[in-house]
């Protein structure tokens, strides 16, 4: 699990596209895991995000990415799929 920085903005951008499947929901669990398994986390990632949770740094990264592109409408939450416009 050792790297040479803490994992990107745009290698979890990159690894959601890569092997996310598209046009369904899918829960963050899911997407967590799917980073582990793609990207390179190193002890940085793995640190807490702050003294009061256990939650690494690298699960807050992926939660900023997506809610990113959710403005910009690279993704769509769940929420906004079941609502009318």
């Amino acid at each position: 699990m050792k790297g040479a920085a803490m994992i990107a903005d745009n290698t979890v951008w990159g690894i959601i596209r890569g092997h996310v499947p598209r046009k369904q929901w899918i829960p963050s669990r899911d997407i967590y895991a799917i980073i582990e398994k793609y990207g390179t986390l190193d002890d940085e990632d793995m640190q807490p995000q702050s003294p009061r949770t256990a939650a690494p740094k690298w699960k807050a990264v992926v939660r900023d990415v997506l809610a990113s592109r959710l403005k910009r409408g690279g993704v769509r939450s769940r929420r906004g799929a079941d609502s009318t416009h």
